[in-house]
């Protein structure tokens, strides 16, 4: 199964970060604003997931930041299963292909826990911004 993304723009996130650079301003401080959110996201999102046997699952969120987004991850080489996990998989059992079981019922843990503190994360960011642009202010 394709891992799918989920994004939540921040309209005029490109013209700030162009007109933070045109005011002297250093966009990798961007970077630790968007890490910052990603790993506190994904702290709330590790105890919203599926712990089973090993908790792997769970041990294998983390939060990422760039200079342009925020990311939450799931999975790895040893967690395959993050997908299907999060998102369902209507196809199963498949017999054919040695799948037993019944179907996986999604389980969006990470939309869970961006949805639980949308507001409290557009209001760390806008916070992070004004410090960063202010920093800018003072600097010029």
């Amino acid at each position: 199964m394709a891992a799918r993304s989920v994004r939540v723009e921040v309209h005029g996130a490109k013209e700030l970060r162009r007109a933070f650079r045109k005011a002297g301003g250093d966009v990798k401080d961007f970077r630790t604003v968007h890490r910052e959110i990603a790993q506190d996201l994904a702290a709330s999102a590790r105890p919203m997931a599926p712990h089973g046997k090993t908790g792997r699952l769970a041990a294998s969120v983390k939060g990422v930041g760039t200079v342009t987004k925020a990311l939450i991850t799931a999975g790895s080489p040893m967690v395959p299963y993050a997908g299907p996990i999060h998102f369902g998989w209507p196809t199963r059992p498949n017999p054919g292909r040695g799948w037993r079981g019944g179907p996986i019922a999604p389980n969006p843990f990470l939309y869970a826990a961006v949805d639980r503190r949308r507001d409290e994360v557009m209001n760390a960011y806008e916070q992070h911004v004004e410090r960063i642009c202010a920093e800018v202010e003072r600097s010029t």
